[in-house]
């Protein structure tokens, strides 16, 4: 559906506000709107109320910007954040797909920890490089390639084609850290990734290839951050692909693995959809009220309220 939709902030704290079809006001309050954002709070009243007004007046939120624009769909096969129930469905995924793809990331982060009991991932260990180092590389950087794969781009050959994931996500935002150290390395593998230059723009993808093509000459450039930032970009697609909660909410053993390794959060981005939550009148035909953090009481919103399915767009 097509409709103006108003984006205000307030700390940490997003709101999102739409008019839907039903000519229902709704408000979703997003928590952690800079690394983690989730809806947190969903509030929908009557049209007759004022969007801007309750924004202002009764949420004590400034809008930084208003929109006209297609909420309620998403791309196939690509989670982004506000993507919160019925994932496995919405996603297509099987759990058979799901535990394959679980068993690939957690290998890497369990060899990631092996190789970790005898490299510090300080600055001078993170250039530090072998050959068990160069063979994780390898398996990470060809699972990640085999990943970008499935969602076939173009000739679906080379990075130059793996790229066109850009047009769809923006993974230059996503951030991964070391958990367990006090000063934690921390990289965002797709940071500078550019169609001028789709496989040189990522040093570490740039330092697999060498590897393969001149061992000898280039083996220092199986170095320990080179790794890392290759098992990150796995995980990252994971969460793409399946969403971060089948990873960090679960209890099995490439979740627990990932929860004591790698912290994951996406940094600073607008790149999330946006669901048509719809109210839903009871029989009563009663309502509830609502009270705001400054005193202010928004008399009749709706008890209850469904999400509608997201409308699906094809990867081109």
């Amino acid at each position: 559906m097509q409709t103006k939709v108003y984006f205000a902030r307030k700390e940490d704290f997003g709101l999102i506000a739409y008019e839907n079809t039903k000519q229902q006001n709704v408000f979703l309050q997003v928590a952690a709107i800079d690394y983690a954002p989730q809806i947190n709070e969903v509030i929908i009243c009557d049209n007759t109320y004022n969007i801007k007004a309750i924004i202002e007046n009764y949420y004590d939120f400034g809008i930084k910007e208003e929109q006209n624009m297609h909420i309620g769909w998403k791309y196939k096969h690509i989670w982004k954040p506000l993507i919160n129930i019925h994932i496995e469905k919405e996603l297509d995924f099987t759990q058979v797909d799901l535990f394959h793809a679980k068993r690939d990331l957690g290998i890497l982060i369990q060899k990631l920890q092996e190789i970790l009991l005898f490299i510090e991932p300080s600055e001078e260990g993170l250039k530090s490089y072998s050959h068990k180092i160069r063979e994780l590389l390898f398996l990470a950087c060809s699972d990640m390639e085999s990943t970008l794969k499935k969602y076939q781009f173009g000739k679906n050959e080379r990075m130059k084609n793996y790229i066109e994931i850009l047009k769809y996500v923006d993974l230059t935002k996503y951030k991964i850290s070391l958990v367990g150290y006090a000063n934690p390395y921390k990289c965002s593998p797709f940071e500078n990734w550019n169609v001028d230059e789709p496989a040189k723009s990522l040093p570490w993808y740039d330092a697999y290839n060498k590897l393969k093509h001149d061992r000898e000459k280039n083996f220092y450039l199986a170095t320990l951050e080179n790794c890392i930032n290759a098992i990150a970009a796995n995980l990252i697609l994971f969460a793409v692909r399946y969403s971060p909660m089948f990873l960090y909410n679960e209890n099995d053993v490439c979740s627990n693995l990932a929860r004591s390794s790698l912290e994951y959060k996406i940094e600073k981005s607008n790149d999330f959809y946006i669901p048509v939550f719809e109210g839903e009148s009871n029989f009563s035909g009663s309502s509830m009220s609502c009270r705001f953090k400054n005193g202010k009481i928004l008399p009749a919103i709706y008890k209850q309220y469904h999400v509608r399915p997201f409308e699906e767009r094809e990867i081109r």
